[in-house]
């Protein structure tokens, strides 16, 4: 598990995003980050894509934890609510069900204790 944590740790696009990975387990990933304003879109909210980033990064490392590696087959996903400047968000990703070749995850975005997104993505395991 340290080998995949390590490659997550190294990812440069969550480094450019200031996304921390706070913890990985087998099947599942939680990771954080601050808002602040050069994550807002042009209509005065957190940017849709940047919170599906942050379920994305959780995505990956969790289903790449349980099976690496893992590729990303579709995401779909509901955005709720928004979040403000220096608000601490966190993503969760869980393994909900897996086959031989696949694998379907749970994401969810929180403001505190606050649903923000929810995500359902598939992963193909390649062998």
């Amino acid at each position: 598990m340290n080998d995949i944590n390590e490659k997550i740790a190294g990812d440069p696009y969550l480094n450019f995003l200031g996304i921390s990975i706070d913890k990985v387990e087998k099947g599942y990933a939680l990771c954080s980050v601050t808002i602040t304003k050069d994550m807002f879109n042009f209509i005065g909210v957190v940017h849709g894509g940047f919170i599906f980033s942050l379920a994305d990064v959780a995505f990956s490392a969790a289903s790449n934890s349980d099976h690496f590696p893992s590729y990303a087959l579709d995401i779909s996903g509901s955005f709720f609510k928004t979040a403000k400047i220096g608000d601490l968000i966190t993503a969760e990703a869980r393994l909900i069900h897996t086959t031989r070749r696949t694998g379907m995850y749970r994401m969810e975005v929180f403001n505190s204790s606050e649903l923000i997104a929810t995500f359902n993505g598939t992963v193909f395991k390649k062998t």
